[in-house]
């Protein structure tokens, strides 16, 4: 008996241990250039709470896994996938220490349209998606949408494409000259023209692995986001970032609590850990991207700050990425799987 009695405490020890350590576990799910291991690390040597991140190239992805039952702590959503999220009831209301940081972002994403009120997604960075163009490839002078989406016939593949779908139907309507989500036929068809008449010349679909594609020469041009294009140009000079004189996609990714997070108080702590502006600012510099604090600005380094990638330049016009009604989506969507088939 007393043996039993020993070996069921040992258990309960063993039990009482695991779910501790679960408990001081944050689970979280972003994009592949924000698993920032060494903010992570000062996070966990801070707060005693362990991450564990999992990473993603699409906003797709991200919706799909959530959908699916993944349990994450923190997500980082884009704005416009936003909306989605909790039509789907995916993400949780903010908690109200969280949503106070709205009043300290910066102009480009305070009260964005997909959330004004901070209620579930707080801005984290922002930026932009146009082309990067690889110079030592082509002396071409890049101006316009229409050289990336209509190349001359006979031409190697030698662009490479996103595989957002939302950010590759903002990108073919703003080249198109029409405003986002337009639900008509012909905009839907000459979309899926455009695409299709494009495809021949796209040497590869996809966000993963497209930054070391470009510092590697291996497409000419690239869908790219501004962080990305920053990133890519850091390792190989010969990478400008092109505004199109059409315009560009401005975007906002964010920082969002899963409904079915199991950690909300470690969620809560990381999301105030980021909010110090000396931690966005580091944080920025890793992803490459623009911090949405504006007190993080000041921090940043000048060649970063004042980096073409991350300063539109004057008389191009930035659309703000919003989202569409659901019939749109489910057109994109078909536009997508066909071209891809």
């Amino acid at each position: 008996m007393k043996l039993k009695l020993i070996a069921a405490a040992a258990l309960m020890f063993l039990f009482m241990h695991g779910a501790s350590a679960d408990e001081q576990k944050l689970y979280i799910y972003t994009w592949d250039t924000y698993a920032d291991t060494v903010l992570f690390k000062k996070f966990e040597q801070e707060t005693g709470i362990k991450v564990v991140a999992d990473i993603y190239s699409s906003n797709d992805t991200l919706l799909a896994k959530l959908k699916s039952g993944g349990a994450y702590d923190i997500v980082a959503p884009s704005g416009n996938y936003v909306p989605l999220l909790t039509g789907e009831n995916l993400l949780m209301p903010l908690p109200d220490e969280v949503k106070a940081f709205g009043a300290k972002m910066s102009a480009m994403v305070k009260n964005p349209a997909y959330d004004p009120d901070y209620k579930y997604a707080l801005p984290l960075f922002w930026g932009t998606t146009a082309i990067a163009v690889d110079t030592k490839l082509t002396k071409e002078e890049v101006t316009s949408w229409n050289q990336f989406f209509k190349r001359p016939v006979g031409e190697a593949a030698s662009l490479g494409m996103l595989d957002d779908t939302s950010t590759v139907m903002d990108l073919a309507s703003i080249a198109l000259g029409k405003p986002y989500c337009e639900n008509k036929p012909e905009t839907y068809k000459a979309i899926q023209e455009l695409l299709t008449n494009q495809k021949p010349f796209v040497k590869v679909y996809g966000a993963t692995g497209y930054v070391e594609r470009l510092a590697a020469n291996e497409v000419a041009m690239q869908m790219a986001w501004s962080g990305d294009a920053y990133r890519a140009r850091k390792n190989n000079p010969a990478i400008k970032y092109v505004y199109p004189k059409e315009g560009v996609e401005i975007w906002a990714d964010n920082l969002a609590i899963p409904a079915a997070a199991k950690n909300v108080d470690a969620a809560k702590k990381f999301i105030e850990f980021v909010m110090k502006p000396e931690n966005m600012a580091e944080y920025a510099q890793y992803a490459g991207m623009v911090p949405s604090l504006e007190a993080a600005k000041p921090l940043l380094p000048d060649d970063f700050r004042d980096a073409p990638e991350f300063n539109i330049p004057a008389g191009v016009k930035g659309e703000v990425s919003i989202t569409c009604p659901p019939e749109v989506v489910k057109n994109y969507e078909k536009i997508w799987e066909r071209l891809l088939k």
